[in-house]
């Protein structure tokens, strides 16, 4: 039983579909490897240390882990009938983020400003409000523009104080209340 339906967006070419250890597992590693697989994660926050190639076992792992954990809702991102990234909230509070938290990775660089992110995170914001949450959180890096552009137009706004990781990694918190 999957802990999250299909959910289409207010894009026609952008649907929400649940994970799949063996496709997104394969398609994990294709996006991560190479340099610009390295420019992704750290435009994520994964720090100098920790981004490294991965491998199809830890990526099976990875997956599996989003199907089965309890305190995610996840969704892989379909554009086209093409999976191109995924989306993720987190139902608890990881680190300095409240919850609930929406997360986004636009694995695949050729959809990255076709408005793939903004479809994607607009219909996952709505479907945590539909669920009764009257603020949705996230973070972004400082020096991720692009990451704090797709929140603002959402309408998130900053939360808190700039903070600085224990990888020396500088994250802005934001957050959207829901206008009753």
């Amino acid at each position: 039983m999957s802990k999250v339906e299909n959910l289409q967006t207010n894009n026609p070419d952008v649907l929400l579909v649940e994970p799949d250890i063996e496709r997104d597992a394969a398609l994990g590693v294709q996006w991560l490897e190479g340099e610009l697989g390295r420019a992704t994660l750290t435009s994520m926050g994964v720090a100098d240390k920790d981004n490294k190639p991965t491998t199809i076992e830890h990526e099976r792992e990875r997956v599996r882990d989003f199907i089965e954990k309890q305190d995610q809702l996840n969704w892989m991102i379909e554009y086209q009938g093409k999976v191109v990234g995924s989306v993720w909230a987190d139902l608890e509070q990881v680190g300095n983020v409240p919850a609930p938290a929406i997360h986004i990775m636009i694995g695949d660089p050729d959809v990255r400003g076709k408005g793939v992110g903004f479809a994607a995170t607009s219909k996952v914001t709505e479907y945590l409000e539909n669920q009764g949450f009257n603020t949705i959180y996230s973070r972004h890096l400082t020096k991720n523009s692009g990451a704090s552009g797709l929140l603002q137009s959402l309408g998130f706004t900053n939360f808190g104080e700039l903070y600085t990781d224990e990888d020396g990694l500088e994250w802005q918190n934001v957050k959207r209340e829901v206008k009753v």
